[in-house]
């Protein structure tokens, strides 16, 4: 079909959707919700994708946007730092833009104004080849431990091989770290080590380690309700949920996360609303606090704006990833984007390498220390790992936890941050090892988690 034929073809499903009346509502909506999200969502995804991490395009339209091919068109400006996508006919517009060091965000308003990246150094990047094991931290022993070679290169085959045309891998980045050692890496075509990749909600344990910061240097407490301007009613019971309450998705707040349904709280915040965390804030009680479980990331985003307030200025605060967690970890390629409120999105954005992702995992095996020194709450790494009540101890505080029915082959005592379309960063304390899987598998049949962790972990000692 040629471009001609398909404008023509959406113009009249378009027409009939409109002129059908209320029996076609749902398709209309639908159709509405599509382009409003899909161009949101493309020129976003393009822009930090291209713009700031350095993919290929084209690879990004043909993996990461294929959904609304055919009825999204997007326009990339490297020079003025933008990316615009639009559909059906210009009726439905986005906007994002580079915003500095903090990646880029959507552009609403005419705000913000596009600001480049400034690109790293050559000599702030990793220099670390491709080849044999290296030392991940100073502190690890003088030798790299002893592993079963081509038990690992098979796993590491298999995960990147491509046999199922209709349940593609696309593993994009593969790190395993043992003692301290990176002692196997892989990556796909046009992947370079240092290329920032997305943690969609392995951004979430991002989130906890700032939160734990924050609680390290006094200006936060777990255990006591925080400061949020939407629930400043005396009255309201809004105002009783604890800081650890939303770390362990305990708030009993309403949210419907779901990545299926277009018009979803989750959809809705992360790709139309200027304040996600207000949005998430404003959603009404229907649990008791600290009664019932329900996974969040409006709760994460409502942490971040916390953390935000907490800090009581901007400047620190969008520097505040950067200085207390990234810089002392090494993550120079780590960036953690904002909304167009200036609120970062902890629930989602955060970017960083497969090697920075395998650094902030050595930052939780070690209990929180980092070069001899506890940079987080001596006990911040054991609440994270303590389960929630409701979560059928399946998570505890922004991590998941390893049980018998989602991960029947992984040890117990191992925990994971996960993210949409198979992120994993899966902590083993019983091999003292990190993994790190990044890609785009757009279905779950795709990449099995607790098989690939298992599978490396055999070839462990």
């Amino acid at each position: 079909m040629t471009k001609n034929q398909l404008r023509t073809a959406l113009f009249s499903a378009a027409a009939v959707t409109f002129s059908a009346g209320a029996a076609l509502e749902p398709p209309l909506q639908n159709l509405t919700n599509l382009a409003r999200a899909g161009t949101s969502f493309s020129a976003k995804q393009l822009c930090s994708g291209v713009l700031m991490a350095g993919m290929d395009p084209n690879r990004m339209l043909r993996e990461d946007l294929a959904a609304g091919q055919g009825l999204i068109q997007t326009r990339i400006e490297p020079g003025a730092g933008r990316v615009e996508a639009s559909a059906l006919f210009g009726l439905f517009r986005s906007e994002a833009v580079q915003n500095g060091e903090r990646g880029c965000t959507w552009r609403m308003n005419g705000q913000p104004s596009p600001r480049l990246f400034r690109q790293a150094s050559p000599g702030n990047r990793d220099p670390k080849p491709i080849g044999g094991p290296w030392r991940l931290v100073d502190m690890a022993p003088a030798e790299p431990p002893e592993i079963d070679r081509q038990a690992l290169n098979d796993v590491l085959d298999r995960a990147f091989e491509e046999n199922e045309p209709l349940a593609p891998k696309r593993t994009r980045a593969v790190v395993v770290v043992q003692d301290g050692w990176v002692i196997a890496e892989r990556y796909a075509q046009g992947i370079q080590p240092n290329m920032p990749l997305i943690g969609w909600s392995m951004s979430k344990s991002i989130t906890h380690a700032l939160i734990g910061l924050a609680v390290q240097k006094g200006i936060l407490d777990p255990d006591k309700p925080p400061s949020v301007p939407e629930w400043s009613d005396p009255e309201d019971p809004r105002r009783r949920i604890s800081l650890d309450q939303l770390l362990r998705m305990n708030s009993g707040l309403a949210f419907e996360e779901s990545t299926g349904d277009l018009n979803s709280d989750l959809v809705r915040m992360l790709t139309q609303e200027a304040d996600m965390a207000g949005f998430a804030a404003s959603q009404p009680l229907i649990k008791k606090p600290g009664k019932k479980w329900s996974y969040s990331s409006g709760t994460t985003n409502i942490l971040s704006r916390i953390l935000r307030h907490a800090i009581n200025d901007d400047q620190d605060y969008w520097a505040f990833p950067s200085k207390a967690l990234f810089a002392p970890l090494g993550m120079t390629t780590a960036v953690l984007e904002s909304d167009n409120s200036g609120t970062l999105v902890g629930s989602s954005l955060a970017w960083a390498s497969g090697r920075d992702w395998a650094r902030f995992g050595q930052l939780y095996l070690d209990q929180g220390r980092w070069k001899g020194k506890q940079l987080l709450p001596a006990n911040w790494v054991q609440r994270a790992r303590t389960a929630s009540r409701g979560s059928k101890k399946g998570y505890g505080a922004h991590w998941w936890l390893s049980r018998r029915k989602s991960r029947p082959d992984l040890p117990n005592n191992s925990f994971s941050a996960e993210g949409y379309q198979g992120q994993l960063l899966l902590i083993a304390p019983s091999q003292r090892a990190v993994i790190v899987r990044l890609g785009h598998t757009p279905n779950k049949a795709g990449f099995d988690a607790n098989a690939f962790g298992a599978d490396v972990l055999s070839a462990l000692r």
